[in-house]
């Protein structure tokens, strides 16, 4: 919580014309005890919440910082730290989180179980999400090739791509949501044998 005083310092300096690297250096600072505690703050609705809902506010709100320096790098112009924010991030998800998931559940279980319908649907939005990715640098590719004004079909393609994968991330947030636990399996009563009847008989 310390570092939260780089914050004012930050603004100072930009609001007097500092040295930019001296900016940068206290932004980066000052926002590390702001994702800390809202990483905090997820995890503590997380522990009063059930597992699935839990999981989906990590998720969601654990990309908050990542979401307002794009915001923040966009209005400037600044799209290949978009990019390179986007790769990253999607890259550190899928191998990195994924993989340290796998190999610590592993040290602790022997085998591991997933829910077959949650991973079902999260491999068709992965697929979808790989899928409406590169349908627009095919398009773009494609009619470059060509020397075709091609800027604006590919940034209307692309919005609708966006819409498209917001609305998939909605769905999918619903249908985690609606999954209920399977009920545990009872197995029937056992009859007893032929011969442990005859003993009570014979015991009566």
């Amino acid at each position: 919580n310390v570092l939260m005083i780089c914050f004012p310092l930050a603004i100072h300096m930009e609001e007097n014309h500092g040295d930019p690297s001296n900016i940068f250096f206290c932004s980066l600072l000052a926002i590390a005890p702001f994702a800390e505690r809202l990483s905090f703050v997820t995890e503590q609705l997380a522990l009063h919440t059930s597992e699935v809902l839990g999981g989906m506010l990590n998720a969601t709100f654990g990309n908050v910082t990542e979401l307002i320096v794009s915001l923040f790098a966009l209005k400037y112009g600044m799209l290949r730290i978009v990019q390179c924010s986007l790769l990253g991030s999607i890259l550190s998800n899928l191998l990195l989180v994924l993989g340290c998931a796998f190999f610590f559940g592993g040290v602790r279980h022997a085998t591991q179980r997933y829910d077959q319908k949650s991973a079902e649907a999260h491999a068709a939005v992965l697929v979808l999400g790989a899928v409406t990715m590169v349908v627009p640098d095919v398009l773009g590719e494609t009619k470059s090739s060509r020397h075709e004004d091609t800027e604006s079909d590919v940034l209307s393609l692309s919005r609708w791509v966006s819409v498209v994968l917001l609305f998939s991330y909605a769905s999918l947030i619903a249908f985690e949501l609606g999954i209920s636990p399977a009920p545990p399996e009872i197995s029937p009563p056992l009859s007893p044998s032929p011969e442990a009847l005859d003993a009570e008989c014979e015991g009566v």
